[in-house]
């Protein structure tokens, strides 16, 4: 089994992500086909009620063993290594059977309070996932804490695979029950997926014999804990980083009852409702998919800044952290401009007949900033500065509650309120965490310097698709030709963007070598000579 640098790492894993996000906004239209709006509307509350408890058992610790291993990592002490693994998988197995359960008793009071009782079966039916779903986050903390990150992204890809699968079929075949049922089947998948992903990682786990220690790996000078010193280390890791997922995620709950009542406050009958509620996930799924490049960027550099930090490298550390702003900026520029460009095909691509272009195009920019915010959060969680993050994203999230019930209640106003608590959501706590990072911790990340290049390539993207758009928008085809078509204006706007940001110096040689030297040799040589 082979480790991973961080550029390498970066590379496999946003792959991985992509490919899986892929899938997901593949499988929400065949979804919303099966189920119908009504149905995806209660299918969405199950969801989110899966994903708050999910996130307060797994997400921290994941994140709280990925940075503990890599440090007892890079200082030789690899037996402590393992057993922090072990100890963190105990607590994680534990921790999620009680969620498990609790989430299965507490199914029909989220139901109802969500005005949504259909959804109490299938929030049933996700509970054992919680169980399942934390057995598999330990195994990938450690993956990533040693920087065995290839076997993470394939492990999500098949998750997902079969994730899709094994929901379509299921909600397809109970929806001749009843609606109830159908939603339920959706989401079979989640608990299938994570078991498959278990079973291959446990494999690699033993085949790689991560199970043991070498002596000539463990540093004889090293300092060994105590099992109750490496559960503190964990707790003290992985309890903010909880807290900053979780609070960002009870956000997203709580905002859930917010919504779905402001949207009768506003006039809209139960059919109404759930399909403005639809179109309002719909477009959280478009909008999350260019961030699951920098969802993988994250989980890289947590457990990277941590490694060079333990061995006091701090112009390692700058040069990670220059890396992270300039991807956001690559990432999150060109996908905006894109999604604001391209609403219209895209929801006709993927929701033909369907409302909610709208909304993309006005919520496009949200990308920027809620990329920004994760990558803060993460430097934040590598200074050992947890508390700085969790109290930035909850002032952003209270902004967005009390907005939302004020915005979203509005008769002329309704779903498109949540678009813009969406941007105060993650504006406030971008501004705010831009002084602390300069202030507190002394890191100035030449936002401006680095925005040029990505925001210059952007927009002569953005132009490029806006006049081929509006040729297009004059064709008169099927869906066949027209998805045909869409994909042939998204994949120009990509060669667009790539080759002005190549040629105008955005992206290095040494950056893409640092990937790939194989990427770099597939870029044509005339714009490769003319490159950094």
């Amino acid at each position: 089994m082979k480790q991973q640098s961080t550029g390498k790492g970066f590379a496999y894993l946003s792959a991985a992500e992509m490919l899986v996000k892929i899938m997901s906004v593949v499988y929400v239209p065949l979804l919303v086909r099966i189920l119908g709006d009504v149905g995806h509307g209660i299918y969405v509350v199950s969801y989110d009620a899966f994903t708050f408890i999910y996130v307060l058992t797994n997400e921290g610790i994941q994140r709280g063993i990925a940075k503990l291993i890599s440090e007892l990592t890079a200082k030789g002490n690899h037996r402590d290594a393992l057993r922090a693994f072990r100890l963190a998988r105990s607590v994680l197995i534990l921790l999620s059977l009680f969620a498990s359960i609790l989430l299965y008793a507490m199914a029909p009071l989220i139901a109802t309070a969500s005005k949504s009782p259909q959804a109490t079966i299938a929030i049933r039916a996700l509970s054992p996932t919680v169980l399942i779903t934390g057995v598999l986050s330990a195994y990938r903390g450690y993956f990533l804490g040693r920087s065995y990150i290839a076997s993470n992204a394939v492990s999500k890809i098949i998750e997902q695979l079969v994730n899709v699968t094994v929901s379509l079929a299921a909600a397809w075949a109970l929806m001749k029950v009843s609606v109830e049922y159908g939603v339920a089947g959706g989401t079979l998948g989640t608990s299938a997926g994570a078991l498959v992903a278990i079973i291959l990682l446990v494999r690699e786990y033993y085949k790689g014999r991560l199970h043991k220690v070498k002596r000539s790996m463990q540093d004889p000078e090293a300092y060994r804990h105590t099992n109750r010193e490496l559960l503190m280390k964990l707790f003290n890791y992985g309890f903010p980083i909880t807290m900053s997922a979780g609070i960002q995620n009870l956000g997203g709950f709580i905002d859930m009852f917010i919504v779905n009542n402001a949207l009768y406050t506003a006039g809209l009958d139960f059919t109404a409702a759930k399909t403005a509620f639809s179109q309002l996930s719909r477009f959280k799924t478009l909008i999350y998919t260019p961030n699951t490049i920098i969802v993988a960027l994250t989980a890289v550099l947590l457990p990277g800044i941590s490694r060079a930090r333990a061995l006091d490298d701090d112009e390692d550390v700058e040069r990670k952290i220059r890396f992270a702003v300039k991807t956001v900026f690559m990432i999150a520029m060109p996908s905006a401009f894109g999604l604001m460009v391209l609403a219209d095909p895209v929801y006709a691509l993927l929701y033909p007949g369907r409302a909610g272009a709208v909304l993309l195009k006005y919520g496009a920019f949200v990308v920027v900033f809620l990329g920004f915010v994760m990558v803060q959060n993460v430097i934040f969680q590598s200074f050992g500065k947890f508390y700085w993050g969790i109290a930035t994203l909850s002032l952003g999230i209270v902004v967005k509650l009390v907005s939302n019930s004020y915005f979203v209640g509005m008769p002329e106003v309704n779903i498109m309120g949540a678009v813009l608590s969406m941007y105060l959501n993650y504006i406030i706590p971008f501004i705010m965490n831009n002084i602390l990072i300069a202030k507190g911790l002394g890191i100035r990340m030449n936002l401006i310097r680095e925005s040029v290049r990505p925001l210059a390539a952007s927009a002569a993207m953005g132009g490029v698709l806006y006049l081929t758009n509006l040729l297009l928008s004059g064709v008169k085809a099927g869906y066949v030709l027209s998805s045909m078509l869409t994909f042939a204006n998204i994949g120009a706007g990509m060669a667009v963007y790539f080759t002005v940001l190549l040629l105008i110096g955005g992206l290095k040689k040494d950056e893409i070598r640092e990937i790939s030297p194989r990427l770099l040799r597939m870029i044509p040589e005339g714009i490769r000579s003319r490159m950094k």
